[in-house]
């Protein structure tokens, strides 16, 4: 086990780690907000929030990605049912996300057709990130029950 250049013992990391997660969030919080303020009160172009929303993006997928690979969730423990669930949940939320940002935020008809493609968009979406996630989550246990048996 390698030594911290700071001498820290465990209580001391643990305050750090607690501190970086709630830091962490807030600001993750506020960029979301800022991003929000800028597309839907200020009514600015996607050129001028789209760079804040392509992070936000990536920082929540990696956040996931990363607790489910770390984590090591055992795949005994998981039902198929828990997954597509999982999934409906996700196409439920974005659909519902996507029609009020179209209809409400940004004032437009909605009419059936663009729900079709509303639907079809996220769940091909829902799906990618479901299959990524499920297939991280799985190498993170295999990774942990390999750790286990050395």
């Amino acid at each position: 086990m390698r030594k911290s250049p700071l001498n820290l013992d465990e209580r001391s990391q643990n305050i750090i780690l607690r501190i970086c997660t709630v830091l962490y969030a807030i600001t993750l919080l506020l960029l979301i907000g800022a991003q929000f303020y800028r597309q839907f009160v200020l009514g600015q172009p996607t050129e001028q929030w789209q760079d804040i929303a392509n992070i936000i993006t990536f920082n929540v997928l990696v956040l996931i990605g990363a607790a489910l690979y770390l984590g090591g969730i055992a795949p005994q423990k998981v039902k198929i049912w828990h997954i597509i669930a999982l999934y409906v949940g996700f196409v439920v939320v974005g659909l519902i996300f996507t029609v009020f940002k179209y209809s409400v935020l940004l004032k437009q008809e909605v009419s059936l057709v663009d729900f079709k493609s509303y639907f079809i968009i996220v769940s091909v979406i829902c799906v990618v990130l479901v299959i990524g996630w499920g297939l991280l989550a799985y190498l993170g246990n295999r990774r942990i029950e390999k750790r286990l048996e050395d």
